[in-house]
C-alpha cells in the first residue's frame, strides 16, 4: 500500500503479483523486440508494458513528442489506433 497525495491509503492494484522486471524487452516477443527496434529509429520509445491477468502482455510505445502511443502487437505490428485507455 501507499499514501496518495491526498492522504488516503490506496490498495496496490496489482495485488500479489510481482513487479515488472527492470528489463521491460525480456518480456517482449522477437517480433516484438524487431518492430520496437524498428520504431526507436523514428524517436518512439517503449513507454510501458501492461501485464492484464491471465491475457498476453501489452507492449505501449510513445512518439518523440509524447503526443501518440502505439501497441506492438504480439506478432510485430505497430497498432497506431490501440483500444486502449492511457492513464496520465
Amino acid at each position: 500500500m501507499y499514501l496518495g497525495s491526498d492522504s488516503s491509503i490506496r490498495t496496490e492494484r496489482r495485488g500479489s503479483r510481482a513487479p515488472v522486471p527492470a528489463n521491460l524487452k525480456a518480456l517482449l516477443s522477437d517480433e516484438q523486440l524487431l518492430a520496437l527496434n524498428n520504431v526507436e529509429n523514428f524517436g518512439w520509445q517503449l513507454a510501458f508494458i501492461r501485464q492484464p491477468m491471465f491475457e498476453q502482455a501489452i507492449a505501449v510505445v510513445v512518439s518523440p513528442d509524447h503526443q501518440r502511443h502505439a501497441v506492438l502487437e504480439i506478432d510485430g505490428e505497430v497498432n497506431l489506433n490501440p483500444e486502449i485507455i492511457i492513464r496520465h
